[in-house]
């Protein structure tokens, strides 16, 4: 597959699609259908919509285990080239089992969950409230309940409104709302939980997504499971056209970046899979050849700054669809979901602070606050559940709690991106290159705790100034990024990450800039079909 890299663009993203319907042909892999994604999002959502009272407490762990099954099967035979040469395939894949497990077997979520809703308690939601104990009587299993301990969730504490302030007259009001008995009202609570990922309506919501408008939080304030939240007047809080008006100047940006990476990245045969170390990049970056050290610090910087800017390019859809759509149809968002989509704190942006971050905080706060939290929530929950099989008297020391939350955390997120990897159409390494990686920033971020809070005190230098703390936090950041960045770069590459089109409309390659000329990208078809002669193997595919 090597020399065939080093043709033109166009023809390494051909030649990789004849060599895997040649091996579909083959029977060494299956295709990935339509119904594999349809599939993917019915069965939790069907789990969801079955409460667990008397014999239905065994439907979700049940539905885990197809959802095992399911996974193992398409990680492990499935192959197509959509989204990233397969990555978006393997990693969704392994973040839908991780997510199930979480809703399934770690979460009761009858109890342990529930969503900020428009409007005043209505009877039905009361009746809910009260009746959720003969619900789940029974179902919740004692490590779970363990678990709802450990982390200090107030959501368990009588199921009652947690207001603290009175609202003024004019102001919206708010509540807590658990899982619905009412079938319409369920449908519509299960799917909002089922694809949020950071869920800022959810009393899961994490501190970092922002303050909360002043009115909210003495609605709603203590019942978030974590932290302690920033307020802001409601006066002061940015308005649904403000971040509007932001999310289409940062879906305008990032468009515009993708289409300038994806020019460099088109000149450079590292980014077709040509990973060896005599693969010089091009001019005007020829000129660092001869530097290993300036060739790897410039392909890592393309490579982080293509995944930083598409999440960014990605994520900006959502209040331009959500909050846009809410804002234009007021009436229809508040039939469709008593969820507040036309609010402005919904929709915090999906990176932090990248200075204050990385400067005041080092390896820590370059992944737990400026870096996307996206599958935060998964991770701190298989955490959560794992602590709670620990002795008692382990999982009550801080710096076991501590060890615990970063480890499991990161080998989760190593394995996610790893099944990413492992479904590429490439000669990639899975435990070696994005596992590695990720493992690594959790045993990063132990070093550097534990330098800081055990090694400098002891040395007389716990009081270090704040500039020069912060220029060791950079430098130590900077240093294991690049030393560590390889690793997951180079296997992006090899497993063609690289060869997707970004955006349908390129206007650099519209100009002439780039050797595959003309404006339009998506000139290849996404889906196909294929049939193998049996009813389960034929349909619409996956390209």
């Amino acid at each position: 597959m090597a020399n065939s890299q080093l043709g033109s663009y166009k023809d390494v993203v051909q030649n990789h699609q004849d060599q895997l319907d040649a091996l579909l042909r083959k029977g060494v892999y299956q295709p990935v259908f339509i119904y594999h994604v349809v599939i993917f999002n019915m069965l939790p959502f069907i789990g969801l919509m079955i409460p667990r009272r008397g014999a239905t407490r065994f439907v979700r762990p049940g539905m885990f285990v197809l959802c095992v099954a399911i996974a193992a099967e398409v990680l492990t035979r499935r192959r197509a080239l959509l989204g990233g040469h397969g990555y978006m395939i393997g990693l969704m894949t392994a973040w839908w089992l991780l997510w199930s497990a979480a809703l399934f077997v770690f979460l009761d979520v009858e109890n342990d969950v529930r969503r900020i809703e428009r409007g005043p308690r209505a009877a039905e939601s009361i009746r809910a409230e009260h009746g959720h104990q003969d619900l789940s009587k029974g179902a919740a299993t004692a490590s779970a309940r363990k678990a709802s301990r450990l982390s200090g969730n107030v959501c368990h504490e009588n199921g009652q409104a947690l207001a603290t302030e009175s609202t003024k007259p004019g102001d919206e009001t708010f509540h807590w709302q658990l899982y619905p008995r009412k079938m319409t009202h369920r449908a519509e609570w299960c799917a909002g939980l089922l694809f949020n990922l950071r869920g800022p309506e959810w009393n899961w919501r994490q501190p970092h997504l922002g303050p909360l408008p002043r009115s909210v939080y003495n609605q709603v304030g203590r019942g978030f499971e974590t932290g302690t939240f920033q307020v802001q007047d409601d006066a002061t809080y940015p308005r649904a056209q403000d971040r509007l008006r932001a999310a289409f100047w940062q879906f305008l940006q990032a468009y515009l970046l993708l289409d300038c990476l994806k020019v460099i990245m088109m000149r450079d045969v590292y980014f077709r899979g040509w990973t060896t170390q005599n693969a010089p990049p091009p001019v005007p970056f020829s000129y660092v050849a001869a530097y290993p050290v300036l060739v790897r610090l410039y392909r890592c910087f393309v490579s982080g700054m293509g995944v930083f800017v598409a999440l960014n390019f990605v994520t900006s859809l959502n209040p331009i669809f959500f909050l846009g759509l809410s804002t234009a149809f007021p009436n229809a968002a508040r039939k469709l979901t008593g969820a507040p989509l036309g609010a402005s704190w919904l929709y915090a942006d999906a990176f932090g602070p990248f200075g204050s971050s990385l400067f005041d905080h080092g390896i820590a706060g370059c992944w737990g606050r400026w870096w996307h939290q996206l599958f935060r929530h998964g991770f701190v929950t298989t955490a959560r559940f794992i602590l709670s099989l620990l002795p008692e008297k382990w999982s009550a020391i801080s710096r076991v709690k501590q060890l615990i939350y970063v480890l499991v955390s990161f080998t989760a997120s190593g394995l996610v991106h790893a099944a990413g990897s492992l479904s590429q159409f490439g000669d990639t390494s899975p435990i070696s290159g994005p596992f590695l990686f990720f493992f690594s920033q959790g045993i990063a971020m132990i070093v550097e705790r534990t330098i800081k809070t055990d090694v400098l005190p002891r040395l007389g230098l716990g009081q270090i100034s704040r500039p020069l703390c912060r220029a060791i936090n950079a430098v130590y950041v900077c240093s294991w990024l690049l030393y560590s960045g390889a690793l997951i770069a180079d296997d992006f590459a090899r497993g063609g990450l690289w060869l997707i089109d970004p955006i349908p409309i390129s206007p650099l390659r519209g100009l002439g800039l780039a050797s595959d000329k003309g404006w339009w990208c998506w000139d290849s078809p996404w889906f196909g079909y294929w049939s193998d002669g049996t009813y389960w193997g034929s349909g619409i595919r996956l390209l």
